[in-house]
């Protein structure tokens, strides 16, 4: 299957996102910032969830530093075919 990168993967969204990719043989790069608009704690536990599943792998990551992102897309260790992106924050308006 793909490596799969999933932003936001700490949050409610991005943890089932990523429970079902890893249920159906995906490898899963879990990127999230871990910031402070909502509790952590919160966000921490989903990771608990995630730990140890066999092709995840978490990444403590801003996404508005481009270098960090391209480094991920470079010698295949994402595919350059997904990227789940849901690492919106909650009630942010346009």
């Amino acid at each position: 299957m793909s490596k799969v990168p999933v932003t936001g993967a700490a949050g409610f969204i991005g943890m089932h996102v990523t429970q079902r990719l890893l249920a159906r043989g995906d490898t899963v790069i879990g990127l999230d910032n871990l910031n402070d608009y909502y509790d952590v704690s919160l966000k921490k536990a989903r990771l608990a969830r995630l730990d140890g599943k066999p092709g995840f792998r978490f990444v403590k990551m801003d996404l508005a530093y481009r270098e960090a992102m391209a480094g991920l897309f470079a010698a295949g260790r994402v595919s350059r075919r997904w990227l789940i992106w849901r690492h919106r924050q909650a009630y942010v308006t346009r």
